[in-house]
């Protein structure tokens, strides 16, 4: 069961050659970054071309930045970072889910040549952001969560042929 994930996974995430002409400048972005911020991807991979379909946005992933390494001031936090980015302690970073890797810390420089937009939380105080990047990173290592895709999934297939209790949960409201 486990190789029919990773080729689903596989088959997923792939992407094609990337755009001759980047559309975001990652210097800028990263001077203008705070942490809380969240950097919106526009994605290539055939679940971003999924994903696009469903929400009719050109955003289809989304990332948290923390800060650089050295300017994470909790030692505690630093210290889990330290353990899942061993670059340059000068690198913005970035918290994502990741299919098929689950939370992983990135470097801004990984989406190099991608489409982003900074999409900043109005009156989102410090406290508040230090708050959201702490669980962000106490979340390091935690699996993909695989129920989202298979909602995913189900939701594209037609409602008539599939039970009710199969149906996708995706979009119900409380």
């Amino acid at each position: 069961m486990k190789w029919l994930y990773n080729s689903i996974v596989a088959f997923l995430n792939v992407e094609p050659a990337g755009r001759n002409t980047p559309l975001s400048d990652l210097n800028q972005i990263a001077q203008t970054l705070r942490p809380g911020d969240i950097i919106l991807v526009e994605g290539l991979s055939r679940v971003s071309n999924v994903i696009r379909w469903i929400t009719h946005s050109p955003w289809t992933h989304a990332a948290l930045y923390i800060a650089t390494p050295n300017d994470i001031l909790d030692a505690d936090l630093r210290l889990t970072v330290s353990h899942y980015f061993k670059g340059d302690g000068n690198e913005p970073l970035l918290v994502e889910s990741r299919l098929g890797q689950g939370t992983v810390v990135q470097p801004l420089s990984f989406y190099q040549g991608a489409h982003l937009r900074i999409a900043r939380p109005m009156g989102l105080s410090e406290d508040d952001a230090h708050t959201i990047v702490a669980y962000s990173i106490s979340r390091l290592g935690v699996p993909y969560d695989v129920r989202q895709i298979l909602d995913l999934f189900r939701f594209l297939l037609p409602w008539l042929v599939l039970p009710r209790r199969w149906r996708s949960s995706l979009f119900n409201t409380n």
